[in-house]
Protein backbone atom coordinates (compact mmCIF):
# COMPACT_ATOMS: atom_id res chain seq x y z
CA UNK A 1 0.00 0.00 0.00
CA UNK A 2 2.73 2.17 0.64
CA UNK A 3 4.37 1.53 -1.97
CA UNK A 4 1.59 2.31 -4.73
CA UNK A 5 0.68 5.60 -2.73
CA UNK A 6 4.80 6.69 -3.17
CA UNK A 7 4.75 6.12 -6.72
CA UNK A 8 1.62 7.71 -7.14
CA UNK A 9 3.24 10.97 -5.66
CA UNK A 10 5.81 10.34 -7.70
CA UNK A 11 3.96 10.46 -10.75
CA UNK A 12 1.69 13.51 -9.40
CA UNK A 13 4.72 15.44 -9.12
CA UNK A 14 6.42 14.46 -12.34
CA UNK A 15 3.36 15.20 -14.19
CA UNK A 16 3.35 18.72 -12.20
CA UNK A 17 6.79 18.93 -13.40
CA UNK A 18 6.26 18.54 -16.56
CA UNK A 19 3.53 20.95 -16.93
CA UNK A 20 5.64 23.72 -15.21
CA UNK A 21 8.19 22.96 -17.78
CA UNK A 22 5.90 23.44 -21.09
CA UNK A 23 4.55 26.64 -19.31
CA UNK A 24 7.73 28.12 -18.73
CA UNK A 25 9.13 27.37 -22.50
CA UNK A 26 5.60 28.43 -23.84
CA UNK A 27 5.89 31.76 -22.15
CA UNK A 28 9.81 32.60 -23.10
CA UNK A 29 9.06 32.11 -26.41
CA UNK A 30 6.16 33.87 -26.55
CA UNK A 31 8.29 36.90 -24.41
CA UNK A 32 10.63 36.40 -27.13
CA UNK A 33 8.23 36.63 -30.05
CA UNK A 34 6.85 40.02 -28.53
CA UNK A 35 10.40 41.68 -28.19
CA UNK A 36 10.91 40.34 -31.74
CA UNK A 37 8.59 42.32 -32.89
CA UNK A 38 8.23 45.35 -30.45
CA UNK A 39 11.85 45.65 -31.76
CA UNK A 40 11.21 45.93 -35.15
CA UNK A 41 8.24 47.97 -34.54
CA UNK A 42 10.56 50.65 -32.76
CA UNK A 43 12.58 50.05 -35.07
CA UNK A 44 10.76 51.27 -37.81
CA UNK A 45 8.91 54.33 -35.49
CA UNK A 46 12.82 55.67 -35.37
CA UNK A 47 13.59 55.55 -38.71
CA UNK A 48 10.64 57.17 -39.39
CA UNK A 49 10.88 59.85 -36.69
CA UNK A 50 11.65 63.74 -38.02
CA UNK A 51 15.49 64.98 -37.07
CA UNK A 52 13.70 67.95 -35.13
CA UNK A 53 12.33 65.30 -32.96
CA UNK A 54 14.92 63.08 -32.02
CA UNK A 55 16.19 65.18 -28.94
CA UNK A 56 12.51 64.78 -27.81
CA UNK A 57 12.78 60.86 -28.17
CA UNK A 58 16.66 61.07 -26.49
CA UNK A 59 14.97 63.03 -23.33
CA UNK A 60 12.12 61.24 -23.01
CA UNK A 61 13.63 57.19 -22.96
CA UNK A 62 16.17 58.74 -20.51
CA UNK A 63 13.46 59.47 -18.03
CA UNK A 64 12.14 56.54 -18.85
CA UNK A 65 15.36 54.44 -17.64
CA UNK A 66 15.87 57.37 -14.68
CA UNK A 67 12.62 55.27 -13.75
CA UNK A 68 13.24 52.09 -14.75
CA UNK A 69 17.22 51.22 -15.41
CA UNK A 70 16.56 47.31 -16.42
CA UNK A 71 14.25 48.45 -19.08
CA UNK A 72 16.16 46.92 -22.15
CA UNK A 73 13.94 47.71 -24.74
CA UNK A 74 14.30 51.16 -24.08
CA UNK A 75 17.97 50.91 -24.00
CA UNK A 76 17.92 49.58 -27.03
CA UNK A 77 15.83 52.39 -28.64
CA UNK A 78 18.21 55.49 -27.10
CA UNK A 79 21.17 53.77 -28.20
CA UNK A 80 18.72 53.11 -31.77
CA UNK A 81 18.64 57.05 -31.65
CA UNK A 82 21.93 57.78 -30.74
CA UNK A 83 23.29 55.58 -33.54
CA UNK A 84 21.35 58.09 -36.00
CA UNK A 85 22.43 61.41 -34.66
CA UNK A 86 25.79 60.00 -35.10
CA UNK A 87 26.93 58.97 -31.54
CA UNK A 88 28.42 55.93 -32.44
CA UNK A 89 30.11 55.32 -28.51
CA UNK A 90 26.90 56.25 -27.20
CA UNK A 91 24.98 53.68 -29.29
CA UNK A 92 27.28 51.12 -28.19
CA UNK A 93 27.04 51.74 -24.93
CA UNK A 94 23.33 51.69 -24.65
CA UNK A 95 23.16 48.28 -26.30
CA UNK A 96 26.16 46.82 -24.45
CA UNK A 97 23.66 47.43 -20.88
CA UNK A 98 20.60 46.15 -22.87
CA UNK A 99 22.86 42.88 -23.56
CA UNK A 100 23.63 42.58 -19.95
CA UNK A 101 19.73 43.11 -19.30
CA UNK A 102 18.26 40.95 -21.56
CA UNK A 103 21.30 38.99 -23.84
CA UNK A 104 18.83 37.19 -26.17
CA UNK A 105 17.62 40.02 -27.77
CA UNK A 106 19.16 39.17 -31.14
CA UNK A 107 18.29 42.72 -32.81
CA UNK A 108 20.60 44.09 -30.66
CA UNK A 109 23.56 42.36 -32.09
CA UNK A 110 22.22 43.43 -35.28
CA UNK A 111 22.52 47.16 -34.28
CA UNK A 112 25.80 46.64 -32.63
CA UNK A 113 26.87 45.13 -35.98
CA UNK A 114 25.91 48.04 -37.81
CA UNK A 115 27.55 50.63 -35.02
CA UNK A 116 31.03 48.60 -35.29
CA UNK A 117 31.10 48.78 -39.01
CA UNK A 118 30.19 52.59 -39.20
CA UNK A 119 33.05 52.84 -36.64
CA UNK A 120 35.18 50.83 -38.57
CA UNK A 121 35.72 48.08 -35.96
CA UNK A 122 35.90 45.15 -38.27
CA UNK A 123 36.93 42.52 -35.87
CA UNK A 124 33.51 43.18 -33.16
CA UNK A 125 31.34 43.71 -36.50
CA UNK A 126 32.27 39.91 -36.98
CA UNK A 127 31.95 39.11 -33.36
CA UNK A 128 28.26 41.16 -33.14
CA UNK A 129 27.06 39.22 -36.50
CA UNK A 130 28.35 36.07 -34.99
CA UNK A 131 26.54 36.65 -31.67
CA UNK A 132 23.19 37.16 -33.84
CA UNK A 133 23.54 34.22 -36.30
CA UNK A 134 24.29 31.84 -33.07
CA UNK A 135 21.18 33.03 -31.09
CA UNK A 136 18.80 33.25 -33.94
CA UNK A 137 19.67 29.78 -35.31
CA UNK A 138 20.94 31.28 -38.89
CA UNK A 139 24.30 30.25 -40.60
CA UNK A 140 25.18 32.90 -43.66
Amino acid sequence: MKNKLFMLFIGAALILLLISISSFIYLKNRHSAMNKSSLQTLEQSIQQLPDGKVDNAVAALKETLNKNPMYAEARVALGMLYARKGMLDEAITEFKSALTINPELTSIYQELYLVYKKKGLEEEAKKALASYEKLSGSKK
